[in-house]
């Protein structure tokens, strides 16, 4: 599995050039991290009542699956690496203290323990060998139209193979 992700923080962007982007990838999975709980189940429904006692659920409907359970980073990505072929692509907003490679989006430069691949903003990154975007954040849809340019080409520059990480 190979994985294209995209960080930073919110409002910057990163879901409306995903938006736009995605059309032109051939992702196989998209992964959307988030700090906010998922909305949980009418406490008086059977799904809820079933995974009342902690254990994970599995919930399958005629759209797909619901898996709850608390995983932790690397249980997921090996779940997914496990399930996809090595070329899939995954492509992943969020979760900035992965350890591989990312795009970050932001007015403000990313923390410098991240593993960063390309930053996306006003300010260029203090290290010159990783490469900038100057644009404003949040992202404007001139801005987007030239990144999704850009990227449709790139894209494969910013992609990194499962397991691939950058030491902090």
């Amino acid at each position: 599995m190979r994985i294209l992700q995209v960080a930073g923080p919110a409002n910057s962007g990163k879901t409306r050039l995903l938006e736009v982007l995605l059309v032109h990838l051939p992702a196989s999975r998209i992964v959307k991290w988030s700090h906010h709980p998922i909305a949980e189940d009418n406490a008086a429904s059977d799904s809820a009542r079933l995974g009342s006692d902690g254990i994970p659920t599995l919930l399958a409907h005629p759209d797909g699956l619901v898996w709850r359970e608390t995983l932790s980073r690397p249980q997921v990505y090996a779940m997914m690496a496990a399930t996809l072929d090595p070329d899939a692509l995954v492509v992943v907003e969020g979760d900035k203290w992965a350890p591989h490679p990312k795009i970050w989006i932001g007015a403000e430069l990313p923390p410098a323990e991240l593993a960063v691949g390309l930053v996306i903003g006003p300010r260029a990154p203090e290290d010159p060998a990783i490469p900038w975007r100057k644009t404003e954040v949040p992202l404007s849809e001139d801005a987007i139209a030239e990144l999704t340019d850009y990227l449709k080409a790139a894209w494969p520059t910013y992609v990194v193979p499962y397991g691939r990480t950058i030491e902090a």
